[in-house]
């Protein structure tokens, strides 16, 4: 049993540093673009991102999901290919269909969304790219389900770099503005498509089987209700900014996005390593992962909530590296947003017990009462206040959902919270965070030097109020006499 663990660990390993890789290609192209686009342009840009992507989430019909289950559950090599095969070629001719279906509306999509015809070409790059992207992500999931984890980081790392390449030269050199870019991700999409097809050439065959579509699509659709429910959840606050406040408005939203995606690094890294973890903990130590599940739900907060408080802080000065003058309002954002992406984080603990007891209808429940009230609260009070009110319907959601997630999994499988620390935690965090906006804008050494202090004082609360107590620091002196052990032994 040892090797297959062993072997599991080392993908995440590798997918973990990967993901951190893929994310941080955001801040090699903001500030390209927010130099060569306004914030009006920018929130153009952001609005037919948005909307194709709800586009493309019901396009593939549940299917990644329904295509790794049911690859799985196959016993042959012949089976495994029947699968892949069957699912590949129908979404290939359902998401060509539907796309030849819908260009002929791409004015009209100009229209509703702009009030002119200008930007249909936009609308019509994002479609054209949806079929080639489907099938390159399928390719992908194939050779995940082969657990080929390098040559999947290679080739996202690959298409990525590729991608960014070709919409920088659309954009840039071909001055060919948002076009530009969209046109060069379609671009780099087709370049990729014959060599996804190639590395997932062992699994595809000349084989249909109606039999195993009717199967994947069973599986796969119910969950389409849920990834709309995520779309609303996590993207319908761009729309709403569209329609209901201004394109200058989504675009310094979108860049507060694209800085607090610092957090979005750490978060991937830590998901990918946790689960494994998680259940291998709950499956073997069941009387101690309780206490276990709880002491890393204090560690989250921590971890995430010095992030929360640092990136709050210097928000101003990452978006002076990031971008230009014309988006530093969006400053004043990202402070409710990292908030909310402290609570996302939780819900690796908070949702544990849900999970575990494989209740998961609680999580399609508690995500479309989330979306629902994110959609809400958006509509209510984005007229008045922007951006900062989509940032704060942003982080009261995801507040909703941990807390959601964490009552019921605590009547499922109860986890012994560190409840004095995690109070303590959640408050300075959110204090020091709500408190950073109000900070005054200085000359940059006394600036750096007030803020520095500001997160030293944050710090030094953590410690004076024991959220970091002795284990913490007998943990850290065993480390450190661990690796001056190490570094003597070495001489």
């Amino acid at each position: 049993m040892e090797l297959p663990f062993r072997r599991l660990f080392k993908d995440i390993a590798i997918y973990g540093t990967g993901d951190i890789i893929l994310k941080a290609t955001a801040f090699i192209t903001m500030p390209i673009y927010t130099r060569i686009f306004t914030p009006e342009q920018y929130g153009v840009w952001s609005f037919v991102i948005t909307v194709t992507g709800l586009f493309n989430t019901i396009l593939i019909l549940g299917g990644d999901s329904a295509y790794s289950r049911f690859f799985f559950e196959a016993k042959t090599l012949n089976e495994k290919q029947i699968v892949t095969s069957t699912w590949f070629f129908f979404l290939a001719l359902w998401s060509g269909s539907v796309v030849l279906l819908c260009l002929p509306f791409v004015s009209f999509l100009s229209v509703w969304s702009f009030e002119t015809k200008q930007h249909g070409i936009l609308f019509l790059l994002c479609l054209l790219a949806a079929p080639v992207g489907l099938i390159n992500t399928m390719c992908g999931q194939a050779i995940r389900n082969q657990f080929r984890a390098r040559l999947f980081t290679f080739l996202s790392i690959v298409s990525t770099v590729l991608g960014i390449g070709c919409s920088l030269y659309g954009a840039v050199i071909l001055d060919m503005g948002i076009a530009g870019v969209l046109g060069g991700t379609l671009l780099a999409a087709l370049i990729m498509f014959p060599i996804r097809l190639w590395t997932a050439r062992s699994m595809v065959r000349r084989v249909f089987s109606v039999d195993v579509l009717r199967k994947l699509l069973a599986f796969g659709v119910p969950l389409v209700p849920a990834s709309l429910a995520y779309w609303v959840f996590a993207s319908s606050d761009r729309v709403v900014l569209g329609k209901l406040s201004t394109l200058d408005e989504l675009g310094l939203y979108a860049v507060a996005n694209g800085a607090t995606a610092t957090l979005g690094i750490f978060h991937g890294a830590f998901g990918l390593a946790w689960s494994p973890h998680a259940v291998r903990m709950y499956e073997e130590q069941p009387e101690a992962a309780p206490v276990f599940f709880g002491q890393v739900m204090t560690y989250i907060l921590v971890g995430f909530g010095v992030l929360c408080v640092g990136i709050a802080v210097f928000a101003h000065e990452l978006l002076v590296i990031l971008s230009t003058p014309a988006f530093y309002p969006a400053a004043l954002a990202i402070g409710p947003l990292a908030l909310g992406f402290v609570a996302y984080a939780s819900t690796q603990i908070t949702a544990s017990g849900i999970s575990l007891k494989k209740k998961t209808k609680y999580i399609a429940i508690y995500s479309w009462i989330a979306a629902l009230l994110n959609l809400g609260l958006n509509i209510l009070f984005v007229p008045r206040w922007g951006m900062m009110a989509a940032s704060w319907a942003t982080a009261l959601s995801y507040i909703f959902l941990t807390l959601a997630y964490g009552i019921t999994s605590q009547r499922l499988w109860p986890i012994y919270y560190e409840k004095n620390r995690i109070f303590r935690a959640a408050s300075l965090i959110f204090l020091f965070t709500i408190v950073a906006a109000f900070l005054p804008e200085m000359p940059l050494i006394v600036n750096l030097i007030l803020k520095s202090t500001y997160c030293l004082i944050f710090g030094g609360l953590l410690v004076a109020f024991r959220v970091l107590d002795k284990r913490e620091w007998a943990a850290l002196s065993t480390l450190v006499q661990r690796k001056l052990a190490l570094a003597d032994s070495t001489k």
